[in-house]
């Protein structure tokens, strides 16, 4: 999963607990503010209720008929009360109390507070009722759930923006290493960015791929330069052994030896000659001036092998279908790295085996795939079976060599991508994709 993904999980997952936080906690917490909201109320009717007695006078509530003042609303949500009391006990306090309105128990907040005046005590008593009080509580719970969320979901989707921006200067430095096929097709970028982090990330990445480009600028030129310098000798050595071979002064104890040395020679050759091969490639030596026809390259390859294939008992057949053009190639080593393959999965075939070369568009390009019923690549080989500096081995004991090498080599260089799908005592499966034509 990509760092920004996973930053927009975590933000947003720590965003929901603390919304299931709130929500578990927020009836609680808004029940206690409506109360300290209603009891704010009563205090301030208190207060606007001893201004209109001193305003009006007691005698506007209270006369000798009735000795007391009681006041409800319509819906009984509020009362007030006034009375003249003859207890010494003064009471001063906000309390949840049932009275009896109209043969029906209603359950109110009372606010309960006593004063002298004129040589007499009296006891008020402003009142709101508790399931009016919990009605707002309620409503005021829905409003902030819906405040929650939305503020959830703000938070969830500015977070992410924030971070893509924040992160766009690591997505384009994956990027950039993603397109690197080759440390020679890399090319040194200075980012834009103002965090620290990042541009010392870039940096180390340029001077560390600025070495490694150095390196394989070397082993390419040392590769080079040995199969080219010892050529020269191994060649004038296999002349002389092969002169000592035909001197028919030669005992006859000799010959086999010279046999030995003479085939021993002539795989240090093809060793050699598969180095400079290589070398020449990656330097970019052979031209890529032709237009190759890839259906008719496998024909010829089929038919230049069809010998090789029947005296080891393999069935070869092509299925070839569509055409296709490579512009920008070379003929010659396009042939070289189909017929590798296809010698490869001859000679590592199992008897009457099969091989079957499968030809087929494939969107703007062409798909190549060489399959054969052969022993197969082990599974933990498979991952480095282009590489130079192993040395593997078939499930027969018999070395790769350095023929996958070549193939993978000549297919960078063409801009073919190639992929190996095999499973041992069943088969492998070589699978070319040619870009587009241009």
């Amino acid at each position: 999963m990509r760092l920004q993904s996973k930053l927009a999980l975590f933000s947003a997952a720590s965003k929901i607990l603390i919304l299931l936080l709130l929500v578990l906690g927020l009836p609680i917490l808004v029940n206690k503010v409506a109360l300290l909201n209603a009891d704010e109320r009563l205090m301030q009717k208190e207060e606007r209720m001893y201004q209109i007695i001193e305003e009006q006078g007691i005698e506007s509530f209270i006369t000798s008929e009735t000795g007391a003042y009681g006041s409800y609303n319509l819906f009984k949500e509020e009362f007030i009360s006034l009375e003249e009391i003859s207890s010494n006990k003064v009471v001063n306090s906000i309390e949840n109390s049932l009275r009896k309105v109209d043969n029906q128990v209603v359950n109110y907040r009372v606010l309960s507070s006593t004063f002298d005046l004129g040589g007499k005590r009296y006891l008020l008593e402003i009142g709101r009722s508790l399931a009016t009080i919990h009605n707002n509580s309620k409503t005021l719970q829905a409003y902030a759930l819906y405040f929650l969320a939305a503020v959830v979901v703000l938070t969830v989707f500015s977070d992410l923006a924030f971070s893509k921006i924040l992160l766009r200067p690591l997505t384009l430095i994956v990027k950039r290493l993603q397109r690197v096929e080759h440390p020679s097709t890399f090319t040194p970028k200075k980012l834009q960015t103002s965090t620290d982090d990042f541009l010392y990330l870039n940096n180390t990445i340029n001077a560390m791929m600025g070495q490694i480009q150095e390196a394989f600028q070397k082993e390419k030129e040392f590769i080079g330069n040995v199969s080219h310098e010892l050529l020269t000798p191994v060649s004038i050595l296999q002349t002389r052994l092969e002169n000592l071979l035909a001197d028919p002064e030669t005992p006859e104890s000799m010959l086999e030896k010279l046999v030995d040395n003479l085939r021993t020679l002539h795989r240090l050759k093809n060793i050699i000659q598969a180095l400079l091969l290589i070398s020449r490639i990656e330097n970019e030596q052979y031209l890529r001036n032709e237009a190759v026809d890839i259906p008719q390259l496998a024909q010829e390859v089929a038919e230049e092998i069809q010998e090789r294939a029947e005296a080891r008992e393999v069935n070869l057949h092509v299925e070839i279908t569509g055409d296709y053009t490579l512009t920008k190639a070379n003929q010659s080593l396009l042939f070289t790295m189909l017929f590798n393959v296809v010698n490869n999965a001859i000679k590592y075939n199992k008897p009457e085996g099969s091989i079957c070369i499968k030809g087929q568009p494939a969107g703007d390009g062409y798909e190549l795939a060489v399959k054969d019923t052969g022993v197969g690549i082990q599974a933990e080989q498979l991952p480095h079976i282009f590489s130079r500096f192993k040395r593997l081995h078939a499930p027969d004991g018999e070395s790769h060599g350095l023929g996958l090498t070549i193939v993978k080599t000549i297919a960078t260089f063409h801009g073919i991508e190639l992929s190996v799908d095999s499973v041992l005592d069943e088969g492998t499966t070589f699978r070319f994709i040619f870009p587009r034509q241009s």
